[in-house]
């Protein structure tokens, strides 16, 4: 469950049309995250979800992402854009950032969903 769930993260990040990741989630996955069932990940959902990931791929629970926590999720050109202040881990500030940056991309039509 870990590793689908969190495909969801790296995919929002890693793409700048990030409405087309959430297309790309299978069925099972996107049910995972769209905890009312109404086939639209809203920005409580998107952020439950984000919470959760974060804290999934905090292996060690130190409260910050190293490369090779982010790793299986994320390439090192993706962490380095996360990683804003570039002292080699991803606080989850840079982590918040980065998801209110891709969910905003997202967002082309500024509903706070995401279909």
């Amino acid at each position: 469950m870990k590793h689908s769930v969190l495909l969801m993260s790296a995919l929002m990040m890693a793409a700048p049309a990030a409405a087309d990741s959430v297309a790309e989630l299978n069925e099972r996955e996107l049910n995972a995250i769209d905890a009312n069932n109404d086939g639209f990940l809203s920005r409580d959902e998107f952020d439950t979800f984000s919470d959760y990931a974060y804290q999934e791929m905090d292996d060690d629970k130190n409260g910050t992402l190293g490369l090779d926590e982010a790793k299986p999720f994320m390439d090192l050109k993706m962490f380095q854009k996360i990683d804003r202040n570039r002292d080699n881990s991803i606080s989850r500030s840079e982590y918040d950032s980065q998801m209110n940056d891709d969910f905003l991309s997202a967002d082309k039509d500024r509903n706070g969903q995401l279909d």
